[in-house]
């Protein structure tokens, strides 16, 4: 009996050896196994550094106070663009930002406090995909009508941290004592911000009069990268005149540590109520139906970027 359960037992190590050493070549394969994040961005890992890759898009929309267009069609109007962040011109106070948002399933909402030249409704705002920190508004004392103001809040997006500013400015033929070049230089420049973005109306082309100041603070417009000739383009008609503004919306970007690309995007030209729509309004009823029924004066913009880093690199 005694030798009997000897012999079992030197079985039973030798079965558990063998099984333990067909099972070590699968353990080997499966120890360094990446799964895939789940994340909305591309993420890389080697050896030695980490690799990643983030989309954001982003917009720019001076809505004409809501006259033309109802909350609800301009947020139908952007879905297929699936945008992270809006900034609003002329948006009226209030709840409209947030009724875009709840089309677009995008909850987070900044409005301002100061109205373009004083008129209703002419507010900025911000609408984002992801939470708003460190809010703020601050006035710009330049030549032109007054007051101007620059919408501002923080958020990160899939990691990538950024400074979102939202604005409506008078244009002007020269830099000095522009709105333009009050925020450029007052605002811009001593910015710590890694990636900052100031989207808007500017009621100026991007390479002439006032927003010249942009450049020299760094801030580069997405129409140089797209390679998109802004002379053959218009973002706004005149409503009285009918005559084309040329390209006045803007979006404008730096980045100091991360590589960004602007892979997409351009002047959204279908921005139209459905033919039926039928709104109520106390002026431009004519010039709204003459020019098609367009959900305002100005034409929406976006854009997508691509953030990339390499935490490896030097």
């Amino acid at each position: 009996m005694k030798h009997l359960l000897t012999t079992t037992i030197a079985t039973l190590i030798l079965a558990g050896c063998a099984f333990c050493k067909a099972l070590a070549p699968e353990r080997h394969l499966n120890k360094n196994i990446d799964f895939p994040s789940k994340s909305s961005f591309g993420k890389e890992k080697t050896k030695n550094k980490e690799k990643l890759e983030v989309k954001i898009r982003f917009a720019a929309y001076n809505v004409l106070f809501g006259l033309w267009g109802k909350p609800e069609s301009i947020g139908d109007m952007f879905k297929q663009y699936d945008l992270d962040v809006i900034c609003f011109n002329e948006v009226p106070d209030g709840d409209w930002t947030a009724s875009v948002g709840r089309v677009l399933g995008m909850d987070y909402v900044h409005v301002g406090k100061v109205s373009s030249a004083n008129h209703r409704d002419k507010y900025k705002s911000i609408l984002c995909r992801f939470p708003l920190y460190d809010k703020d508004e601050q006035v710009v004392n330049a030549n032109g009508w007054k007051p101007a103001s620059l919408v501002s809040a923080k958020s990160n997006i899939r990691g990538v941290p950024l400074m979102i500013h939202s604005t409506h400015i008078p244009g002007r033929p020269e830099e000095e004592g522009s709105a333009a070049a009050f925020i450029a230089e007052k605002l811009i420049s001593s910015s710590p911000s890694e990636n900052l973005f100031v989207l808007g109306d500017f009621n100026n082309h991007f390479d002439r009069g006032a927003l010249k100041s942009f450049n020299k603070v760094g801030l580069k417009p997405i129409w140089k990268e797209l390679s998109i000739d802004t002379a053959k383009a218009s973002t706004h008609k005149h409503i009285e005149s009918g005559n084309e503004s040329g390209v006045i919306d803007h979006i404008f970007f730096s980045t100091k540590t991360l590589k960004v690309n602007v892979t997409g995007g351009g002047i959204i030209n279908n921005a139209f109520n459905n033919p039926e729509t039928e709104l109520k309004m106390n002026r431009y009823e004519k010039e709204w139906v003459k020019y098609g029924k367009p959900l305002s004066d100005h034409r929406p913009i976006w854009a997508e970027f691509i953030f990339s880093t390499d935490n490896g690199k030097k």
